[in-house]
């Protein structure tokens, strides 16, 4: 599926190459054999999500916010792609382990257990909480599961959660540190997105007050009509910090991801306005992350056009601001997907097939499937490994399912074909 170098509109590009057909074949036959064949520990239970290249298992460690991710996704592709009996059953799989091994107890998840399913780093991340969380509300959407007691699980969880995000003493937020000055737009986008999941089991009576809590410090804190930017950290006075690096810290993966979590909190809002600042920031996104050079979108920037300093995981995974990253990359496709579901403007038409281009040519591995973790600034391939203690199916995944979903519905709607 290649960008048609001719007179051709978008929409006459769109209609030999059939958008949505691609994506749910490239998840189908591209992206989920990798994990099917290899992440169902048979053995211990749960998942494992740490390979090179080829497959080849590097890591045995249980990353519980990991567990939580892939059991939503395995119930995504359930609920959204097809009903795969073995999709349900993988998911089942996951959540048996995360319950007996992962759940700490008072709505609150461990960060690691060892293969076997023993604590190693206990309840020092609020985001095992968000993943797991979202993949049991992902995994009771299904009438096989949706029990009374898996219920009250997800109620008891949703609480804990609910309570530690407007409770400005709560610390327990690794990879963020803690701090008395800044609060943090990842816990705020990455809450967004599991609150949007609990909401179509929970309703939106019950979830409505976060939901609403989120788009406010996402649209209306971090993101800065000023700068044009969405920033990584503001402080607790809703002011921007300019004299540091973290304060002017700018990451285009969380913007393109924020962009497209308003939009959908709008629909489940109903609230038009709340859409349309997510559209917004997805042309925002568009330009501080494209490398109009290269290609792909960048790792991270300055809001002040400085030598951008790396801060949490970009400096624990020994990141460059230039390189090209899987899930910043992925998330852009979803949010060009859904800008232009929501707008219609073929802006973000455009800019979508120019990801999706540099996507298929750069970071899919057509020998051994999957994506690559990471590119040279110039495309290079930088590391080849499909799973990490940070990547293992959920971005990519979730967000070829979001650009299937929007171009399908785009062709039922007869706007395109």
């Amino acid at each position: 599926m290649e960008i048609i170098k001719t007179g051709e509109s978008c929409v006459e590009q769109l209609l030999k190459e059939q958008i949505a057909h691609y994506y749910e074949k490239h998840i189908t036959e591209d992206i989920m054999p990798f994990w099917d064949e290899r992440c169902i520990d048979k053995s211990c239970g749960g998942y494992l999500t740490c390979f090179d290249r080829r497959g080849n298992l590097t890591d045995d460690k249980k990353y519980v916010w990991f567990q939580g991710r892939q059991l939503y996704i395995y119930a995504l592709l359930y609920n959204r792609i097809m009903k795969k009996p073995q999709w349900l059953e993988n998911a089942k799989h996951g959540f048996e382990f995360l319950k007996k091994y992962g759940y700490a107890g008072n709505g609150r998840w461990n960060y690691i257990l060892d293969r076997k399913g023993n604590v190693l780093e206990g309840t020092i991340s609020v985001f095992s909480d968000f993943h797991v969380l979202q993949g049991i509300a992902e995994y009771l959407k299904t009438e096989e599961t949706h029990t009374p007691e898996e219920l009250e699980l997800l109620e008891i969880c949703y609480d804990a959660m609910e309570q530690n995000m407007f409770d400005p003493d709560f610390k327990e937020i690794y990879e963020n540190t803690w701090s008395p000055v800044f609060i943090w737009h990842d816990m705020y986008l990455t809450c967004l997105s599991t609150v949007e999941t609990c909401t179509e089991v929970l309703g939106l009576k019950r979830t409505e007050r976060l939901l609403r809590e989120c788009v406010d410090k996402i649209e209306n804190w971090f993101a800065r009509d000023s700068h044009k930017v969405i920033f990584e950290a503001v402080t607790r006075k809703n002011e921007i910090c300019l004299e540091t690096g973290k304060g002017r810290f700018v990451n285009p993966g969380h913007m393109h991801e924020s962009a497209w979590l308003c939009m959908e909190a709008g629909r489940l809002l109903q609230d038009g306005a709340v859409s349309e600042r997510g559209v917004e920031l997805a042309k925002w996104s568009n330009r501080v992350g494209r490398d109009k050079k290269y290609g792909g979108i960048i790792s991270y920037t300055d809001a002040l056009g400085r030598t951008p300093e790396p801060i949490d995981w970009f400096k624990e995974t020994d990141s460059l601001w230039n390189e090209k990253v899987w899930w910043p990359n992925a998330e852009a496709l979803a949010a060009y997907a859904l800008a232009y579901r929501y707008s219609k403007d073929e802006y973000f038409l455009e800019e979508f097939l120019e990801q999706h281009k540099y996507c298929k040519e750069r970071f899919y591995d057509k020998k051994y499937k999957e994506w690559f973790e990471r590119l040279e600034y110039n495309g290079v391939i930088k590391n080849s490994d499909k799973g990490t203690p940070w990547k293992c199916a959920f971005h990519l995944v979730r967000a070829l399912v979001l650009v299937r979903d929007s171009f399908t519905e785009l062709e039922e709607e007869s706007c395109i074909f």
